[in-house]
């Protein structure tokens, strides 16, 4: 793997138990899914996912765009103290 990956702030402080029970409740489309996982758990660059998949960086990063959203909104509701 060539590049660091900077988790974005809410989901760089779950545990990776968390961070796969958000992707798992976040319902992604089995690509988006793991693109989460590489991305997320794995800590794969874009370029790296995109070399698996067979498509082109961009496309990946528009993507992760559309799933960190979703993940963040999941783990919101599943980590937050509520009274």
């Amino acid at each position: 793997m060539s590049a660091r990956v900077k988790l974005p702030d809410p989901l760089d402080k779950l545990l990776r138990s968390q961070l796969e029970e958000a992707i798992h409740e976040a319902a992604l489309h089995r690509d988006d899914e793991l693109i989460a996982r590489r991305y997320l758990i794995d800590k794969w660059c874009q370029m790296d996912i995109a070399a698996e998949l067979g498509w082109r960086r961009a496309t990946v990063g528009d993507h992760l765009k559309h799933i960190l959203e979703r993940v963040k909104n999941v783990s919101a509701k599943l980590y937050t103290n509520r009274t």
